[in-house]
């Protein structure tokens, strides 16, 4: 099997692909496991820094009641939210220093955990020094996160993220200009796979990724029905190693269990490079 070829687009991975990833995946965790490195904390605290990506269309987000009341009112917060009204916040946590990894949530504005525990991560990472670089952008598509709305002017914007122009390939390429190590978009589900999941691309470096979190926060591993549209697709196609973690929530409204569960998503992802 050549691990560099990509499957057809609308493909399902077959049975030994399945095999082959997760068989890696589990095999790094083991050794991980069974090494157990230490990471030791050399940066120094920085505090958030609040940037924008103004070719995104900004929304004000505070309109969205049902994310606004599970956030806490601080002034990072009430930075965040002024952001948003005019572009995508990008919050950097850290000095700029390798790894450097990115997360985000709101690719669908009416998946709220995500986009919730997003900022509560953000608090917590504010509050600490961190090994490396973390970019947050907790509201990809701040205009349908404000209208609660899975679509972002008619558009799904997982659906096109290899499309000039559009937010998704907006991040991407932002991504790309930061030098970003590995990238992970974060998700709710209501219908398929309606469960709290994490969802690797086919290659080594995403399902070692994938298998660490799968083990660490009891979500189910799947592998990902090839998609170019896809963020998840369109970064691993620029060589940046991606994942895309769901949590089990209705469209539209949100839930401290849920908004926990993403929150522990992204927390291992952080663990899984050394970030905390």
């Amino acid at each position: 099997m050549n691990k560099n070829k990509l499957p057809i687009e609308g493909k399902l991975p077959t049975r030994w692909e399945i095999y082959y990833y997760t068989l890696m995946g589990n095999f790094n965790y083991w050794l991980r496991m069974l090494v157990r490195n230490q990471t030791v904390k050399t940066g120094d605290f920085q505090e958030a820094d609040v940037g924008i990506i103004n070719e995104i269309q900004g929304g004000d987000v505070s309109k969205n009641i049902e994310i606004i009341k599970y956030l806490s009112e601080n002034p990072l917060n009430s930075a965040i939210i002024e952001t948003s009204k005019i572009g995508a916040p990008i919050i950097k946590l850290g000095d700029g220093s390798m790894p450097r990894v990115m997360l985000t949530a709101g690719v669908h504005g009416n998946e709220l955990p995500p986009q919730i525990a997003a900022i509560n991560l953000i608090n917590e990472l504010n509050e600490t020094s961190v090994n490396g670089t973390v970019y947050i952008i907790p509201f990809s598509a701040p205009k349908a996160s404000a209208q609660n709305s899975k679509l972002y002017n008619g558009e799904n914007l997982n659906l096109v993220a290899d499309t000039q122009g559009t937010p998704t390939n907006t991040i991407l390429n932002m991504a790309l200009e930061l030098q970003i190590d590995a990238l992970a978009d974060f998700h709710a589900t209501s219908t398929h796979p309606k469960k709290d999941a994490v969802i690797y691309f086919l290659n080594i470096q995403s399902s070692k990724m994938a298998v660490y979190i799968n083990k660490k926060s009891n979500s189910e591993l799947m592998a990902l029905i090839y998609n170019p549209g896809t963020l998840i697709a369109a970064a691993n196609n620029k060589n940046i190693p991606t994942i895309l973690c769901e949590v089990k929530s209705s469209d539209g409204v949100a839930s401290n269990e849920a908004i926990e569960v993403s929150h522990n998503q992204m927390k291992e992802f952080l663990n899984y490079h050394g970030i905390i």
